[in-house]
Protein backbone atom coordinates (compact mmCIF):
# COMPACT_ATOMS: atom_id res chain seq x y z
CA UNK A 1 0.00 0.00 0.00
CA UNK A 2 1.47 3.40 -0.97
CA UNK A 3 2.35 5.75 1.87
CA UNK A 4 0.03 8.67 2.57
CA UNK A 5 1.45 11.97 1.30
CA UNK A 6 1.34 14.98 3.68
CA UNK A 7 2.33 18.56 2.84
CA UNK A 8 3.42 20.77 5.76
CA UNK A 9 3.31 24.57 5.20
CA UNK A 10 5.00 26.71 7.86
CA UNK A 11 7.04 29.88 7.52
CA UNK A 12 9.29 28.71 10.37
CA UNK A 13 11.61 26.18 8.62
CA UNK A 14 12.71 24.51 11.87
CA UNK A 15 9.09 23.83 12.93
CA UNK A 16 8.20 22.58 9.47
CA UNK A 17 11.15 20.18 9.48
CA UNK A 18 10.26 18.95 12.98
CA UNK A 19 6.77 18.05 11.84
CA UNK A 20 8.18 16.31 8.74
CA UNK A 21 10.58 14.24 10.88
CA UNK A 22 7.79 13.12 13.21
CA UNK A 23 5.44 12.23 10.34
CA UNK A 24 8.18 10.41 8.42
CA UNK A 25 8.89 8.23 11.47
CA UNK A 26 5.14 7.43 11.53
CA UNK A 27 5.39 6.07 8.00
CA UNK A 28 4.06 9.02 6.02
CA UNK A 29 5.66 10.65 2.99
CA UNK A 30 5.98 14.21 4.33
CA UNK A 31 7.27 17.35 2.60
CA UNK A 32 7.79 20.79 4.14
CA UNK A 33 7.19 24.15 2.39
CA UNK A 34 8.14 27.58 3.76
CA UNK A 35 5.05 29.23 2.23
CA UNK A 36 1.90 28.27 0.30
CA UNK A 37 3.23 29.36 -3.12
CA UNK A 38 5.89 26.59 -3.48
CA UNK A 39 3.29 24.07 -2.34
CA UNK A 40 0.84 25.26 -5.02
CA UNK A 41 3.61 24.96 -7.61
CA UNK A 42 4.21 21.38 -6.46
CA UNK A 43 0.51 20.65 -7.02
CA UNK A 44 0.88 21.66 -10.67
CA UNK A 45 3.80 19.25 -11.14
CA UNK A 46 2.40 16.29 -9.22
CA UNK A 47 -0.62 14.68 -7.55
CA UNK A 48 -2.49 16.30 -4.67
CA UNK A 49 -1.43 15.30 -1.14
CA UNK A 50 -3.63 13.18 1.08
CA UNK A 51 -3.54 15.92 3.75
CA UNK A 52 -2.30 19.49 4.20
CA UNK A 53 -1.02 20.73 7.59
CA UNK A 54 -0.65 24.50 7.37
CA UNK A 55 0.05 27.48 9.58
CA UNK A 56 -2.71 30.09 9.62
CA UNK A 57 -0.74 33.35 9.80
CA UNK A 58 2.01 33.56 7.16
CA UNK A 59 3.43 36.42 5.06
CA UNK A 60 2.44 36.56 1.39
CA UNK A 61 -0.49 34.14 1.59
CA UNK A 62 -2.32 33.12 4.75
CA UNK A 63 -3.61 29.66 5.54
CA UNK A 64 -7.12 31.02 4.94
CA UNK A 65 -6.19 32.12 1.39
CA UNK A 66 -4.55 28.74 0.80
CA UNK A 67 -7.83 26.98 1.68
CA UNK A 68 -9.73 29.24 -0.75
CA UNK A 69 -7.19 28.50 -3.51
CA UNK A 70 -7.34 24.74 -2.98
CA UNK A 71 -11.13 24.88 -3.04
CA UNK A 72 -11.11 26.96 -6.25
CA UNK A 73 -8.83 24.39 -7.90
CA UNK A 74 -11.15 21.55 -6.91
CA UNK A 75 -8.58 19.93 -4.60
CA UNK A 76 -10.41 18.16 -1.81
CA UNK A 77 -7.45 17.17 0.37
CA UNK A 78 -8.33 17.58 4.08
CA UNK A 79 -6.66 20.63 5.67
CA UNK A 80 -5.62 21.04 9.32
CA UNK A 81 -4.87 24.58 10.47
CA UNK A 82 -2.21 25.48 13.08
CA UNK A 83 -2.91 28.72 14.95
CA UNK A 84 -1.93 30.74 18.00
CA UNK A 85 -4.49 31.14 20.80
CA UNK A 86 -5.30 34.72 19.73
CA UNK A 87 -6.36 33.45 16.29
CA UNK A 88 -8.71 30.65 17.35
CA UNK A 89 -11.72 32.62 16.08
CA UNK A 90 -10.08 32.87 12.66
CA UNK A 91 -9.34 29.14 12.74
CA UNK A 92 -13.03 28.44 13.35
CA UNK A 93 -13.83 30.59 10.31
CA UNK A 94 -11.33 28.53 8.34
CA UNK A 95 -13.18 25.37 9.37
CA UNK A 96 -16.41 26.93 8.13
CA UNK A 97 -14.63 27.41 4.80
CA UNK A 98 -13.62 23.76 4.61
CA UNK A 99 -10.69 23.13 6.96
CA UNK A 100 -11.16 19.84 8.80
CA UNK A 101 -9.81 20.95 12.21
CA UNK A 102 -7.23 23.15 13.89
CA UNK A 103 -4.27 22.69 16.23
CA UNK A 104 -3.39 25.38 18.77
CA UNK A 105 0.25 26.48 19.03
CA UNK A 106 2.54 25.44 20.53
CA UNK A 107 1.53 22.20 18.82
CA UNK A 108 1.30 19.08 20.96
CA UNK A 109 2.97 16.46 18.75
CA UNK A 110 0.88 13.56 20.10
CA UNK A 111 -2.32 15.52 19.50
CA UNK A 112 -1.10 16.32 15.99
CA UNK A 113 -0.35 12.68 15.20
CA UNK A 114 -3.74 11.51 16.51
CA UNK A 115 -5.63 14.22 14.62
CA UNK A 116 -3.81 13.46 11.35
CA UNK A 117 -4.45 9.72 11.67
CA UNK A 118 -8.15 10.37 12.32
CA UNK A 119 -8.38 12.86 9.45
CA UNK A 120 -6.82 10.40 7.00
CA UNK A 121 -9.16 7.61 8.12
CA UNK A 122 -12.17 9.89 7.66
CA UNK A 123 -10.97 10.97 4.23
CA UNK A 124 -10.41 7.36 3.16
CA UNK A 125 -13.95 6.51 4.26
CA UNK A 126 -15.26 9.57 2.39
CA UNK A 127 -13.45 8.55 -0.79
CA UNK A 128 -14.65 4.97 -0.48
CA UNK A 129 -18.24 6.16 -0.02
CA UNK A 130 -17.90 8.50 -3.01
CA UNK A 131 -16.60 5.60 -5.11
CA UNK A 132 -19.52 3.42 -4.04
CA UNK A 133 -21.96 6.23 -4.93
CA UNK A 134 -20.27 6.66 -8.31
CA UNK A 135 -20.48 2.91 -8.99
CA UNK A 136 -24.13 2.83 -7.98
CA UNK A 137 -24.98 5.80 -10.18
CA UNK A 138 -23.30 4.02 -13.10
CA UNK A 139 -24.95 0.70 -12.27
CA UNK A 140 -28.38 2.28 -11.97
CA UNK A 141 -28.16 4.80 -14.80
CA UNK A 142 -31.32 5.41 -16.82
CA UNK A 143 -29.61 3.93 -19.86
CA UNK A 144 -29.47 0.67 -17.88
CA UNK A 145 -33.21 0.25 -18.48
CA UNK A 146 -32.61 -1.54 -21.77
CA UNK A 147 -35.02 -2.25 -24.57
CA UNK A 148 -36.53 -0.70 -27.68
CA UNK A 149 -40.19 -1.67 -27.24
CA UNK A 150 -42.69 1.13 -26.82
CA UNK A 151 -43.26 0.34 -23.14
CA UNK A 152 -39.55 0.48 -22.26
CA UNK A 153 -39.03 3.73 -24.15
CA UNK A 154 -41.93 5.24 -22.20
CA UNK A 155 -40.31 4.17 -18.91
CA UNK A 156 -36.98 5.77 -19.84
CA UNK A 157 -38.76 8.97 -20.81
CA UNK A 158 -40.54 9.09 -17.45
CA UNK A 159 -37.28 8.46 -15.59
CA UNK A 160 -35.61 11.28 -17.51
CA UNK A 161 -38.46 13.60 -16.53
CA UNK A 162 -38.07 12.58 -12.88
CA UNK A 163 -34.29 13.04 -12.87
CA UNK A 164 -34.31 16.55 -11.44
CA UNK A 165 -37.50 16.18 -9.41
CA UNK A 166 -37.00 15.55 -5.70
CA UNK A 167 -39.53 14.30 -3.20
CA UNK A 168 -42.33 13.29 -5.57
CA UNK A 169 -44.02 10.03 -4.61
CA UNK A 170 -43.88 7.41 -7.37
CA UNK A 171 -46.01 4.27 -7.73
CA UNK A 172 -44.36 1.48 -9.72
CA UNK A 173 -46.80 -1.11 -11.06
CA UNK A 174 -46.11 -4.39 -12.80
CA UNK A 175 -46.23 -8.15 -12.55
CA UNK A 176 -43.87 -10.09 -10.32
CA UNK A 177 -40.38 -10.18 -11.77
CA UNK A 178 -40.70 -7.17 -14.08
CA UNK A 179 -37.93 -5.18 -12.33
CA UNK A 180 -39.75 -2.83 -9.95
CA UNK A 181 -36.78 -2.84 -7.56
CA UNK A 182 -34.40 -1.86 -10.38
CA UNK A 183 -36.65 1.03 -11.42
CA UNK A 184 -36.89 2.24 -7.80
CA UNK A 185 -33.09 2.28 -7.45
CA UNK A 186 -32.76 4.03 -10.81
CA UNK A 187 -35.13 6.76 -9.64
CA UNK A 188 -33.14 7.21 -6.41
CA UNK A 189 -29.65 7.28 -7.93
CA UNK A 190 -30.73 9.79 -10.57
CA UNK A 191 -32.42 12.20 -8.19
CA UNK A 192 -31.47 14.93 -5.70
CA UNK A 193 -31.87 12.23 -3.02
CA UNK A 194 -28.95 10.20 -4.42
CA UNK A 195 -26.60 11.53 -1.72
CA UNK A 196 -28.88 9.99 0.91
CA UNK A 197 -29.53 6.34 1.64
CA UNK A 198 -31.75 3.99 -0.34
CA UNK A 199 -33.71 1.77 2.03
CA UNK A 200 -36.29 -0.82 1.05
CA UNK A 201 -38.75 -3.14 2.73
CA UNK A 202 -41.21 -5.73 1.48
CA UNK A 203 -44.48 -4.93 3.22
CA UNK A 204 -45.71 -8.50 2.71
CA UNK A 205 -42.71 -10.04 4.48
CA UNK A 206 -43.56 -8.87 8.02
CA UNK A 207 -46.66 -8.94 10.22
CA UNK A 208 -48.22 -5.54 10.85
CA UNK A 209 -46.76 -4.93 14.31
CA UNK A 210 -43.20 -5.62 13.13
CA UNK A 211 -43.70 -3.67 9.92
CA UNK A 212 -44.88 -0.65 11.91
CA UNK A 213 -41.84 -0.87 14.18
CA UNK A 214 -39.50 -1.17 11.18
CA UNK A 215 -41.02 1.85 9.47
CA UNK A 216 -41.51 4.25 12.36
CA UNK A 217 -39.04 2.97 14.98
CA UNK A 218 -39.81 2.72 18.68
CA UNK A 219 -38.86 4.05 22.09
CA UNK A 220 -37.40 1.99 24.91
CA UNK A 221 -40.15 -0.03 26.59
CA UNK A 222 -42.58 0.22 23.66
CA UNK A 223 -42.97 -3.56 23.90
CA UNK A 224 -41.45 -6.45 25.82
CA UNK A 225 -38.20 -6.76 23.86
CA UNK A 226 -37.70 -3.02 23.29
CA UNK A 227 -34.68 -2.65 25.60
CA UNK A 228 -33.46 0.46 23.79
CA UNK A 229 -34.83 3.06 21.39
CA UNK A 230 -34.47 2.33 17.69
CA UNK A 231 -34.76 4.46 14.57
CA UNK A 232 -37.21 3.36 11.90
CA UNK A 233 -36.53 3.24 8.18
CA UNK A 234 -38.28 6.57 7.65
CA UNK A 235 -35.74 8.17 9.96
CA UNK A 236 -32.72 6.25 8.69
CA UNK A 237 -33.54 7.22 5.10
CA UNK A 238 -33.89 10.94 5.94
CA UNK A 239 -32.61 12.87 2.94
CA UNK A 240 -32.79 9.71 0.83
CA UNK A 241 -35.41 7.24 -0.39
CA UNK A 242 -37.58 4.56 1.21
CA UNK A 243 -38.97 1.95 -1.20
CA UNK A 244 -42.14 0.20 -0.03
CA UNK A 245 -42.59 -2.97 -2.08
CA UNK A 246 -45.98 -4.73 -2.14
CA UNK A 247 -47.62 -1.75 -0.45
CA UNK A 248 -51.01 -3.39 -1.02
CA UNK A 249 -50.16 -5.81 1.83
CA UNK A 250 -50.37 -3.05 4.48
CA UNK A 251 -53.27 -3.21 6.92
CA UNK A 252 -55.79 -0.31 6.84
CA UNK A 253 -54.48 0.94 10.21
CA UNK A 254 -50.90 1.10 8.95
CA UNK A 255 -52.08 2.64 5.68
CA UNK A 256 -53.60 5.44 7.77
CA UNK A 257 -50.29 6.11 9.54
CA UNK A 258 -48.43 6.15 6.23
CA UNK A 259 -50.96 8.58 4.77
CA UNK A 260 -50.53 10.87 7.77
CA UNK A 261 -46.76 10.86 7.23
CA UNK A 262 -47.08 11.58 3.52
CA UNK A 263 -49.29 14.57 4.27
CA UNK A 264 -47.11 16.10 7.00
CA UNK A 265 -43.66 14.45 6.61
CA UNK A 266 -43.81 13.99 10.39
CA UNK A 267 -44.33 10.92 12.58
CA UNK A 268 -43.85 9.56 16.08
CA UNK A 269 -41.95 6.45 17.05
CA UNK A 270 -43.96 3.73 18.76
CA UNK A 271 -44.62 4.94 22.33
CA UNK A 272 -42.96 8.24 21.42
CA UNK A 273 -44.32 11.70 22.18
CA UNK A 274 -42.02 13.85 20.04
CA UNK A 275 -42.86 14.59 16.41
CA UNK A 276 -39.97 13.72 14.09
CA UNK A 277 -39.74 15.54 10.76
CA UNK A 278 -37.81 14.01 7.87
CA UNK A 279 -37.39 14.61 4.15
CA UNK A 280 -37.55 10.97 3.10
CA UNK A 281 -38.85 10.30 -0.40
CA UNK A 282 -41.35 7.46 -0.72
CA UNK A 283 -41.45 5.07 -3.67
CA UNK A 284 -44.14 2.37 -3.73
CA UNK A 285 -44.60 -0.77 -5.78
CA UNK A 286 -47.36 -3.30 -6.29
CA UNK A 287 -48.39 -6.11 -8.60
CA UNK A 288 -51.99 -5.90 -7.35
CA UNK A 289 -55.02 -4.20 -8.87
CA UNK A 290 -55.16 -1.28 -6.45
CA UNK A 291 -58.36 0.07 -7.99
CA UNK A 292 -60.06 -3.24 -7.16
CA UNK A 293 -58.59 -3.13 -3.64
CA UNK A 294 -60.02 0.37 -3.21
CA UNK A 295 -63.40 -0.83 -4.46
CA UNK A 296 -63.51 -3.68 -1.95
CA UNK A 297 -62.23 -1.34 0.79
CA UNK A 298 -59.04 -3.25 1.57
CA UNK A 299 -56.92 -0.31 0.39
CA UNK A 300 -57.64 3.26 1.45
CA UNK A 301 -58.92 5.48 -1.34
CA UNK A 302 -57.18 8.58 0.07
CA UNK A 303 -53.84 6.76 0.29
CA UNK A 304 -54.28 5.50 -3.27
CA UNK A 305 -54.78 9.06 -4.50
CA UNK A 306 -51.78 10.23 -2.44
CA UNK A 307 -49.32 7.68 -3.88
CA UNK A 308 -50.78 7.78 -7.38
CA UNK A 309 -48.92 11.02 -8.22
CA UNK A 310 -46.51 9.59 -10.81
CA UNK A 311 -47.20 6.06 -12.04
CA UNK A 312 -44.71 3.88 -13.92
CA UNK A 313 -46.22 0.82 -15.57
CA UNK A 314 -43.72 -1.98 -16.19
CA UNK A 315 -44.75 -4.16 -19.14
CA UNK A 316 -44.63 -7.96 -18.85
CA UNK A 317 -41.76 -9.54 -20.71
CA UNK A 318 -44.12 -11.43 -23.05
CA UNK A 319 -45.28 -8.10 -24.53
CA UNK A 320 -41.80 -6.72 -25.22
CA UNK A 321 -41.05 -8.49 -28.49
CA UNK A 322 -37.38 -8.57 -29.50
CA UNK A 323 -36.40 -6.95 -26.21
CA UNK A 324 -36.48 -10.50 -24.81
CA UNK A 325 -33.56 -11.44 -27.04
CA UNK A 326 -31.72 -8.18 -26.28
CA UNK A 327 -32.04 -8.77 -22.53
CA UNK A 328 -31.04 -12.43 -22.89
CA UNK A 329 -27.84 -11.49 -24.73
CA UNK A 330 -26.91 -8.98 -22.03
CA UNK A 331 -27.63 -11.46 -19.23
CA UNK A 332 -25.49 -14.08 -20.98
CA UNK A 333 -22.58 -11.61 -21.24
CA UNK A 334 -22.97 -10.51 -17.60
CA UNK A 335 -23.19 -14.02 -16.18
CA UNK A 336 -20.44 -15.39 -18.42
CA UNK A 337 -18.09 -12.79 -16.93
CA UNK A 338 -19.22 -13.74 -13.43
CA UNK A 339 -18.72 -17.46 -14.07
CA UNK A 340 -15.43 -16.94 -15.90
CA UNK A 341 -16.90 -18.67 -18.97
CA UNK A 342 -16.14 -17.94 -22.62
CA UNK A 343 -19.77 -17.84 -23.76
CA UNK A 344 -20.42 -15.24 -26.42
CA UNK A 345 -24.18 -15.41 -26.95
CA UNK A 346 -27.07 -17.62 -28.03
CA UNK A 347 -27.75 -19.68 -31.14
CA UNK A 348 -30.54 -18.45 -33.46
CA UNK A 349 -32.64 -21.45 -32.38
CA UNK A 350 -32.19 -20.52 -28.72
CA UNK A 351 -33.22 -16.92 -29.40
CA UNK A 352 -36.33 -18.11 -31.24
CA UNK A 353 -37.22 -20.36 -28.31
CA UNK A 354 -36.90 -17.44 -25.89
CA UNK A 355 -38.93 -15.21 -28.18
CA UNK A 356 -41.86 -17.63 -28.33
CA UNK A 357 -41.99 -18.38 -24.60
CA UNK A 358 -44.76 -16.83 -22.46
CA UNK A 359 -42.47 -15.69 -19.54
CA UNK A 360 -44.88 -15.92 -16.60
CA UNK A 361 -41.97 -15.00 -14.28
CA UNK A 362 -40.83 -12.11 -16.48
CA UNK A 363 -37.23 -10.81 -16.20
CA UNK A 364 -36.58 -12.79 -13.02
CA UNK A 365 -37.47 -16.00 -14.86
CA UNK A 366 -35.29 -15.00 -17.82
CA UNK A 367 -32.26 -14.53 -15.56
CA UNK A 368 -32.84 -17.89 -13.89
CA UNK A 369 -33.19 -19.65 -17.25
CA UNK A 370 -29.96 -18.09 -18.56
CA UNK A 371 -28.07 -18.88 -15.34
CA UNK A 372 -29.06 -22.55 -15.50
CA UNK A 373 -28.16 -22.71 -19.21
CA UNK A 374 -24.69 -21.29 -18.55
CA UNK A 375 -24.06 -23.80 -15.78
CA UNK A 376 -24.82 -26.78 -18.02
CA UNK A 377 -23.82 -25.42 -21.44
CA UNK A 378 -20.32 -26.24 -22.67
CA UNK A 379 -20.09 -24.52 -26.06
CA UNK A 380 -19.32 -20.90 -26.98
CA UNK A 381 -23.04 -20.30 -27.60
CA UNK A 382 -26.07 -21.19 -25.50
CA UNK A 383 -28.20 -23.57 -27.56
CA UNK A 384 -31.94 -24.20 -27.44
CA UNK A 385 -31.53 -27.53 -25.64
CA UNK A 386 -29.85 -25.78 -22.70
CA UNK A 387 -32.86 -23.53 -22.12
CA UNK A 388 -35.22 -25.22 -19.68
CA UNK A 389 -38.40 -23.12 -19.72
CA UNK A 390 -41.12 -23.05 -17.08
CA UNK A 391 -44.41 -24.26 -18.54
CA UNK A 392 -46.58 -21.30 -19.50
CA UNK A 393 -49.91 -20.78 -21.18
CA UNK A 394 -51.05 -18.23 -23.75
CA UNK A 395 -54.41 -19.65 -24.72
CA UNK A 396 -57.17 -17.28 -25.76
CA UNK A 397 -60.90 -17.54 -25.16
CA UNK A 398 -61.30 -19.44 -28.44
CA UNK A 399 -59.13 -22.26 -27.10
CA UNK A 400 -56.25 -21.41 -29.44
CA UNK A 401 -52.76 -20.61 -28.21
CA UNK A 402 -49.50 -21.79 -26.61
CA UNK A 403 -49.95 -24.42 -23.89
CA UNK A 404 -47.85 -25.54 -20.93
CA UNK A 405 -45.58 -27.99 -22.76
CA UNK A 406 -44.65 -25.42 -25.40
CA UNK A 407 -46.89 -26.79 -28.15
CA UNK A 408 -49.58 -24.78 -29.92
CA UNK A 409 -53.12 -25.78 -28.97
CA UNK A 410 -55.75 -25.87 -31.70
CA UNK A 411 -59.18 -27.48 -31.15
CA UNK A 412 -60.61 -30.03 -33.56
CA UNK A 413 -63.27 -29.15 -36.14
CA UNK A 414 -61.69 -25.78 -36.94
CA UNK A 415 -60.58 -24.64 -40.40
CA UNK A 416 -56.93 -24.70 -41.43
CA UNK A 417 -57.21 -20.96 -42.16
CA UNK A 418 -58.17 -20.41 -38.51
CA UNK A 419 -55.02 -22.22 -37.40
CA UNK A 420 -52.79 -20.26 -39.76
CA UNK A 421 -54.35 -16.93 -38.82
CA UNK A 422 -54.10 -17.73 -35.07
CA UNK A 423 -50.45 -18.78 -35.32
CA UNK A 424 -49.50 -15.63 -37.23
CA UNK A 425 -51.31 -13.56 -34.57
CA UNK A 426 -49.48 -15.45 -31.81
CA UNK A 427 -46.11 -14.82 -33.46
CA UNK A 428 -46.94 -11.14 -33.96
CA UNK A 429 -47.50 -10.78 -30.22
CA UNK A 430 -44.11 -12.29 -29.55
CA UNK A 431 -42.35 -9.92 -31.99
CA UNK A 432 -44.07 -6.69 -30.93
CA UNK A 433 -45.93 -6.53 -34.25
CA UNK A 434 -42.89 -6.83 -36.54
CA UNK A 435 -44.01 -8.51 -39.80
CA UNK A 436 -40.39 -8.79 -40.95
CA UNK A 437 -39.52 -10.90 -37.90
CA UNK A 438 -42.72 -12.91 -38.25
CA UNK A 439 -41.76 -13.86 -41.80
CA UNK A 440 -38.30 -14.95 -40.63
CA UNK A 441 -39.66 -16.96 -37.71
CA UNK A 442 -42.31 -18.70 -39.83
CA UNK A 443 -39.85 -19.46 -42.63
CA UNK A 444 -41.84 -17.71 -45.37
CA UNK A 445 -41.07 -14.78 -47.63
CA UNK A 446 -42.24 -11.28 -46.85
CA UNK A 447 -44.33 -11.40 -50.03
CA UNK A 448 -46.12 -14.55 -48.86
CA UNK A 449 -46.70 -13.04 -45.43
CA UNK A 450 -48.04 -9.88 -47.09
CA UNK A 451 -50.58 -11.97 -49.01
CA UNK A 452 -51.67 -13.71 -45.81
CA UNK A 453 -51.95 -10.38 -44.00
CA UNK A 454 -54.34 -9.16 -46.64
CA UNK A 455 -56.24 -12.44 -46.67
CA UNK A 456 -56.80 -12.47 -42.91
CA UNK A 457 -57.13 -8.72 -42.41
CA UNK A 458 -54.18 -8.58 -40.03
CA UNK A 459 -53.08 -5.11 -41.14
CA UNK A 460 -56.41 -3.65 -40.09
CA UNK A 461 -56.26 -5.54 -36.79
CA UNK A 462 -52.73 -4.36 -36.08
CA UNK A 463 -53.68 -0.74 -36.71
CA UNK A 464 -56.85 -0.91 -34.64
Amino acid sequence: MPRKRIYVVDDEPKMGQLFVNVLTRDGYEATSFGSPLPMLEALVAGPAPDLVLTDLMMPGMSGMELIRTLKARGIGSPVIIMTAHSSVKTAVEAMQMGALHYLQKPVNLEEMRALIARALDLDSARQELAEIKKTQQTQFGIEGIRGESEGVRAIRQTLQTLRGVGGTTVLIRGETGTGKNLVAKTIHFNSPQSAGRFMEINCAALPDNLLEAELFGYEKGAFTDARASKQGLLEIADGGTLFLDEIDSMSPALQSKLLSFLESRMFRRLSGVDEIKVSTRILCATNADLEARVADKTFRKDLFYRINVVVIELPPLRSMGRDVVLMAREVVAEMARGFGRDVRGLTPEAETKLLLHGWPGNVRELRNVIERALIFSRGPLVDAASLVLTPSSDVGGDGIGLVADGTFLFPENRLLDDLERAYIQHTLRRTQGSFTEVAALLGISKKTLWEKRKRYGLDEEKGA
